[in-house]
């Protein structure tokens, strides 16, 4: 075998994805641009769209129920759909992002021309559906066709595209409604037509664009057999995400509560802040012509803390690293709160847009933290129904808003815009606690790149080193080494070692261990790994593929660092009878500059050998399942 250790990867698929430049990736991501245009749109302008068509303050949360149940139901569908989908010449995620758009430039054209309620309502059933239909695929592709280093610098600059998306959207709402004037016999401005048909545009040149110019990650033989065998059908696609919410990252669950209330208070934001703010500032209605200048000026606002938004995205990545996700994104709802609390009292045009500093702020870590966090959580195979259940936890809330805030606003409120924003801030304040309330995960289950907790400082150990090649003895060794990553709140690295000149040759036993010749052996042996250890919770596993020997293999992973730790079986099963320790776990014991945990693996045999790796196995936190180790 050789003799020189050669590190293959840390990230067993980093192989296969070419490093990127910053502006292929701004290209990759220029399509949000378009999607996001649409979003504002919607956000923005829908809600006095309705007003002028004759809908009543009170009715709105019902008739914007379109957004939350086209969530709930398209973004997951489509996202376990888009898992298990390759075409040669379209790809995995392509299809769903242009098929999403298409629907979504179509309805943008045809919105303007409503000339009923009823009309406009079903255009917002259809336009959202393209937008989600679009937007998790989308946010999938990115995950997969990045390196993971590269992966947060590919989610700031999506958090600026949508950003700069949702700008134009709501400047051109302000400007055209002030540069064009009239509107339609059905009551529909026409500075509506010229908004809609820019968006139109926009989409169609960016999401076009980028999915001329970026090329998917093809899958292996392996994947390709797996992606065929798999259902397509919908009780399938709902069961797999059933099943995906099952075994969900811990960190997920973690966001959940604060989601309740950040989502549920967003929602009212956008359907009464042009309302709120004709009260205050115009002293006037919806039901009065100069509403028409509140609706403009709202528009602007919301511009206002989008252009924020772009501005403070490339400052959270460094302050979650340090202070932890939990705090950085608290921090920004508190602000958040206080905001639109003020908002409510303000009785000053040009003091609106000050208020929107702190909303603009708070909205860089909703649309940023919790992506970038799930991306770096899951595998990157499982990214789109995992990117759709996360859009679930927000769809939820507002499903909850759009069905219970018209009987609050209603009675509750007085029907009065300014105490509609002021219950926001509450309930934005309310998540600020919320996310303070819940413990972070443990450090197998935590985010390596956005972590919700801050940084914490091992005492003992920080990384638990454990080999893999597939063996019995292997699985056993990897389930001790898992459960005492998780007691020591270390991260677990499985690496294989293989034979870089023996591909085509048939794996062989040595000293009880199996010989993994060629990388594809070892790879495959790292998959069956991960696949056992997340089999229960997903977690984010550190994998490494070596070329060379076992010993050195796992000596060359575990370094200089004195925190790691090198979990190794003391002798492979079959190993010859009367030997202590074999030559693998000896060689590692003699070399190593960290410590070396020796597991008891030659007693073990066969049936008794499988009930000590289920006993390991449930022993871990979490209740993990387990793999094996090149213990060598």
């Amino acid at each position: 075998m050789a003799t020189n250790v050669e590190v293959a990867g840390i990230d067993a698929e980093d192989r296969r994805r070419p490093l990127m430049t910053t502006g292929n990736i701004a290209w990759m991501n220029l399509g949000f641009f378009g999607v996001q245009f649409s979003f504002g749109l919607t956000q923005t302008a829908v809600n006095p769209l309705f007003l002028l068509l004759g809908a009543d303050a009170h009715s709105l949360p019902i008739l914007n129920i379109a957004g939350p149940i086209t969530g709930l139901l398209i973004q997951p569908f489509i996202g376990a759909m888009s898992d298990k989908t390759w075409s040669p010449r379209w790809g995995k995620r392509k299809p769903y992002v242009l098929g999403g758009s298409l629907l979504m430039v179509l309805i943008l054209f045809l919105f303007p021309l409503v000339s009923a309620l009823w009309m406009a309502v079903l255009c917002l059933w259809l336009v959202d559906a393209g937008n989600n239909s679009a937007m998790e695929p989308y946010r999938a592709l990115i995950s997969d066709r990045l390196r993971k280093l590269q992966i947060p610098k590919g989610f700031l600059i999506q958090s600026m595209f949508t950003g700069a998306g949702a700008v134009l959207a709501n400047v051109s709402l302000y400007v055209m409604q002030k540069l064009v004037t009239g509107a339609t016999g059905a009551n529909v401005p026409y500075w509506v037509f010229v908004c809609f048909w820019l968006g139109v545009v926009c989409a169609l040149v960016t999401v076009g664009l980028a999915m001329v110019r970026t090329k998917e990650v093809e899958p292996t033989p392996e994947e390709l057999t797996h992606i065929k065998s798999q259902s397509k059908g919908p009780v399938a696609t709902i069961a797999e995400i059933a099943e995906a919410v099952k075994v969900m990252p811990i960190g997920m669950h973690k966001i959940g509560l604060a989601f309740l209330f950040q989502w549920y208070a967003m929602f009212i934001y956008w359907q009464f802040v042009s309302v709120s703010v004709a009260e205050s500032v115009w002293n006037t209605t919806p039901d009065t012509p100069l509403y028409e200048e509140a609706a403009g000026w709202s528009g602007l606002m919301n511009g206002g803390y989008n252009f924020v938004t772009m501005i403070s995205a490339m400052f959270l990545l460094p302050l979650c690293r340090r202070f932890g996700g939990k705090k950085v994104h608290a921090g920004t709802l508190a602000l958040a709160a206080l905001s639109l609390a003020w908002l409510s009292t303000i009785d000053t045009q040009g003091l609106t847009l000050v208020a929107m500093i702190g909303l603009g702020i708070c909205w860089a870590s909703m649309v940023g933290v919790p992506y970038l966090m799930v991306a770096s959580m899951v595998p990157r195979e499982r990214t789109g129904v995992y990117m759709g259940i996360l859009n679930m936890m927000i769809v939820v809330p507002m499903l909850l808003q759009t069905l219970t805030f018209g009987w609050i606003f209603e009675n509750l409120l007085g029907s009065h815009g300014t105490s509609a924003i002021l219950l926001a801030g509450v309930l934005l304040g309310c998540a600020a606690v919320a996310i303070l309330w819940v413990n972070p995960p443990k450090v197998d289950e935590e985010s390596s790149v956005m972590p919700l907790g801050a940084h914490r400082e091992i005492t003992v150990y920080d990384r638990v080193v454990v080999g893999s090649d597939g063996s019995p003895s292997a699985l056993y060794a990897v389930a001790r080494a898992h459960e005492v990553a998780a007691a020591a709140e270390a991260r677990i690295v499985v690496v294989s070692a293989f034979d870089p000149d023996g591909g085509a040759r048939q794996q062989q036993q040595e000293d009880g261990r199996t010989l993994l010749h060629g990388e594809d052996a070892a790879r495959a042996a790292l998959r069956r790994s991960v696949q056992e250890i997340t089999s229960s919770r997903v977690r984010d596993v550190e994998q490494v593929a070596v070329a060379g020997a076992p010993a050195e293999a796992l000596l060359r992973v575990a370094g200089q660092n004195p925190a790691s730790l090198i979990v190794v079986g003391n002798r492979g099963l079959g190993a010859r009878e009367g030997e202590a320790l074999g030559s693998v776990p000896g060689e590692i014991v003699q070399k190593a500059n960290c410590d070396v945990l020796v597991i008891q693996t030659s007693a073990l045999t066969g049936h008794t050998l499988d009930e000590a790796a289920d006993r390991a196995r449930l022993a871990g936190r979490g209740g993990t399942a387990v793999p094996r180790t090149a213990e060598g």
